[in-house]
């Protein structure tokens, strides 16, 4: 008998490191085109990182808690396949509110890095997360860099958008599936160091998608409160949808803004930004991407602008293809072209030439890009 529980003493002490054991993962995407673009009167001809995805590596795990619970993480960095730096750019572009300002501070996990349990109850988890709007575009180019949508949303300076504004520094998540419905939210307290009181510069976001058949509908909200203390508190909303008849899938979103400030625009800006698109599947691997976006900006101030930006707009159309080569592998070609009014501060991709002077806004922008994703 003694000898049996001495036996089952050390089973248990074998099998607990077993049941103990982390589940990682090391995933990753490397991106790059061959580009040639021109803005204004400046020229761009060289490599392009990211443009149909941000070329990233990252670790995602989970650990078996036991009763259906895990404890799950994810550390994601982000970098410029052309020279190896640091990508995104740490500082947002969102100058009025705090959210995602790391106050140009050397970041090891500038794209995601968080930590948190999940059950049947969802997913809750702690650091810095994306907000609702960042995954909810409803884009038929997928959010690459020469997606209208993307650029648009984030050159206006919103926070609904797949780009850095949409991650939070110091937040609070919560997502969860209910049947076809799927439910996320967000806290964040933001850079509290930076705030004269803890609540000053605080954000919070909630969003919910219905996805059944080919139908894809959804929204999202987002709240920042202004960091400066002047009352003019951020507001953005979206609605979007897409359907996938087969031969082709529609999709379009319609958002607004309101005391929007940042994004290189000024601030307390009212925002409108519309967008619609197509895929086209060709044979098995081939897909035809089209899309066209147009944002309206409202300087409220009149003079935090000089020249100022009052019912001004700008316009962007793409027409891309994409060939999955195999399962991780994708060859794209693409084309961007930006329209701005007159004295509006320019629009273009990300990362492909901007007008080095002010007297170049309102000039049009366009940029082709030929290269291929690698995911693993």
């Amino acid at each position: 008998m003694q000898k049996k529980l001495i036996a089952l003493a050390v089973a248990g002490l074998v099998s607990a490191p077993a049941f103990a054991q982390s589940n990682v993962t090391i995933y990753g995407v490397a991106d790059a085109g061959i580009a040639v673009g021109s803005h204004g009167d400046n020229d761009f001809r060289g490599l392009l990182s990211g443009v149909l995805s941000g070329s990233r590596i990252g670790f995602r795990g989970t650990e078996d808690l036991g009763n259906g619970l895990s404890a799950v993480f994810q550390l994601e960095q982000g970098f410029d396949i052309g020279n190896g730096t640091v990508s995104p750019n740490v500082a947002t572009t969102n100058t009025n509110n705090t959210v995602g300002n790391r106050n140009d501070r050397d970041s090891a996990f500038s794209r995601q890095a968080w930590v948190g349990l999940k059950g049947a109850f969802g997913t809750v988890g702690l650091g810095r997360q994306y907000a609702p709007g960042f995954g909810q575009q409803y884009d038929a180019i997928a959010s690459a860099a020469i997606s209208p949508q993307s650029n648009l949303s984030v050159g206006a300076g919103l926070t609904i958008t797949p780009n850095s504004p949409a991650r939070w520094d110091n937040s609070v998540t919560y997502g969860n599936a209910f049947g076809a419905v799927k439910v996320n939210a967000i806290y964040s307290a933001q850079a509290s160091e930076q705030a004269t009181s803890p609540d000053n510069d605080n954000a919070w976001g909630v969003g919910a998608e219905y996805a059944a058949g080919g139908l894809r509908v959804g929204g999202v909200y987002h709240f920042l409160k202004d960091g400066t203390n002047a009352g003019d508190n951020t507001r953005e909303w979206l609605l979007g949808a897409s359907y996938n008849f087969g031969m082709l899938t529609l999709a379009g979103s319609y958002q607004v803004g309101s005391d929007v400030g940042g994004g290189g625009v000024g601030g307390d800006n009212d925002v409108r930004l519309w967008q619609v698109g197509a895929i086209v599947p060709v044979g098995a691997a081939g897909n035809v991407h089209v899309a066209y976006g147009r944002v309206k900006i409202e300087d409220d101030l009149n003079t935090a602008l000089v020249p100022a930006v009052e019912d001004n707009e700008a316009n962007s159309w793409t027409v891309a293809y994409t060939h999955a080569l195999s399962k991780r592998t994708t060859g794209y070609v693409g084309y961007n072209r930006a329209s701005n009014d007159s004295n509006f501060q320019t629009f273009g991709v990300v990362g492909a030439p901007t007008p080095a002077t002010a007297a170049n806004n309102g000039e049009d922008s366009s940029v082709f890009a030929l290269g291929v994703r690698h995911t693993f």
